[in-house]
């Protein structure tokens, strides 16, 4: 998913890295650190946790709420 369509509230599917299959909601985007920095979107995947998945890792969420 491009950069510029992330938006806060969006539901996703993460499509690449350990977490593929998940779905949950673009809490922010922005740059990060923690190591090197990185560009992506902080999702809340409904777990006790958060990540930050790059946009090339994220798809629009279609399935019903």
């Amino acid at each position: 998913m491009r950069l510029e369509y992330l938006k806060s509230g969006l539901p996703v599917r993460i499509t690449k890295g350990f977490h593929v299959g998940k779905t949950g909601k673009v809490l922010s985007v922005g740059t990060f650190e923690g190591g090197p920095k990185r560009i992506g979107a902080l999702v809340d995947l409904g777990e006790s946790l958060l990540i930050i998945v790059e946009p090339e890792g994220i798809e629009k969420d279609a399935s019903p709420a």
